[in-house]
């Protein structure tokens, strides 16, 4: 059995292996630097099935340090999409108990109930329920990408009416037991369309020319979200460059644009970054640095803890496994090591494992072990398990906006 607090020797001394170091971030520590992200399994009608806290519950106890729940929205009428999506409302608290019971239950875990909400995205079609079918898709242009509409701006009303949705939801999932929640503002959804500049084109105090500045918004969601919540409940912010409408979108063009924008989001209440990259060993700027990923420039930026992110463990990204039916193939034990290097180097301080993690729950306890030869690679349609049907509806999309009038 691998003893993670005698990992490497270096001089004759063992030092702790990085992987299973524990993290203390706002008060609440996790017992290592392995997480789980949300991978939208396990609802129905927009609240979660009875599969989603045992699913949950043996990712825990598989040794994962960090859980985040499966993706869910706060409850306004313009956040019902696609029924893979769970609603963090009244309606749903039951469910949502069982879910938090199931994670927490094992010592040594950090909970995170993830808010998201899909923007322009939202797309209603006779082939998705949705309770509110004539309700305008919203968002902060009402743009899907630059050049393709869907849906509306936003009043200044429905900011503060959404906003206030967001509130609500993360006093719910405080109340449930939840250590926090993570803010999802990545992939083109909502909260990322006012990062964008493509999608953000308001000429009010949410709009700007710089990142920092078309951050307001999102700035505003966290601020309220850690005055209704108190000091000591954990606010993470999830952000990428790319979208699913488009791989090679940025939202910073120069590393530069990143500094302010992540002051502006820690001072709000942000405790935690987490960094969504198709791999995680990504290059973000190789004209400025040969090495250096996305997570690392974060890094250099910022004094809160950094969650890299980006199929860990295996050979295809999640856009091309889920969306364009790329099998991918297992690549644990050099990945693993990529990322305990990470580690060491201070590139970033947890490592999120989504679909490897789904076909192995007991991965980290693997990792543990020095037994990674039997790690399975993720299949979609064996180990999504009959949520795949839900994702055709994204990649309809994904494919109506990339081709552009």
């Amino acid at each position: 059995m691998h003893d993670p607090a005698a990992s490497p020797v270096l001089d004759g001394i063992a030092t702790p292996d990085p992987l299973f170091t524990p993290i203390t971030i706002n008060g609440h520590t996790a017992r290592n630097r392995f997480a789980l992200p949300a991978m939208q399994r396990a609802s129905l009608d927009f609240r979660p099935t009875p599969r989603m806290a045992p699913t949950l519950r043996a990712v825990a106890e598989g040794g994962c340090g960090l859980i985040i729940s499966e993706g869910s929205s706060p409850d306004h009428p313009a956040a019902y999409w696609q029924q893979v999506f769970s609603v963090i409302g009244d309606d749903t608290v039951p469910e949502w108990c069982e879910v938090a019971g199931a994670v927490l239950a094992t010592p040594g875990v950090l909970f995170l109930m993830q808010l998201w909400h899909p923007g322009a995205i939202r797309l209603v079609t006779d082939a998705m329920r949705n309770p509110y079918p004539d309700q305008p898709t919203l968002s902060p242009s009402g743009l899907v990408q630059e050049g393709r509409r869907n849906g509306r701006a936003m009043s200044a009303q429905e900011l503060r009416e959404t906003r206030d949705a967001y509130v609500r939801s993360a006093l719910i999932a405080r109340d449930l037991g939840a250590h926090g929640v993570e803010v999802h503002a990545c992939h083109g959804y909502f909260l990322d369309q006012f990062l964008w500049h493509e999608t953000n084109k308001r000429t009010d105090a949410y709009g700007g020319a710089t990142l920092a500045e078309r951050a307001a918004y999102p700035a505003e969601v966290v601020a309220a979200i850690r005055e209704a919540t108190g000091p000591n409940f954990v606010i993470s912010f999830r952000f990428s460059q790319w979208k699913e409408v488009d791989y090679t979108a940025r939202i910073a063009q120069h590393p530069d644009e990143l500094g302010p924008f992540l002051e502006r989001m820690r001072t709000a209440g942000v405790d935690l970054f987490n960094v969504s990259t198709r791999r995680f060993d990504t290059v973000a700027w190789p004209e400025l640095d040969a090495t250096r990923t996305l997570p690392a420039w974060v890094k250099t930026f910022t004094d809160a803890p950094v969650l890299a992110i980006g199929s860990v463990g295996l050979s295809t990204d999640f856009a091309h496994d889920i969306l364009e039916n790329e099998e991918p193939r297992s690549q644990a034990e050099h990945d693993i090591d990529r990322v305990r290097r990470g580690l060491e180097a201070g590139e970033f301080d947890l490592i999120g494992a989504g679909r490897s993690q789904i076909a192995n729950p007991d991965l980290v306890s693997r990792v543990l072990s020095g037994e990674l030869g039997a790690v399975r690679s993720f299949r979609k349609a064996r180990d999504l398990a009959g949520v795949d049907e839900h994702f055709i509806h994204v990649g309809q999309i994904v494919a109506q906006s990339r081709k552009k009038d």
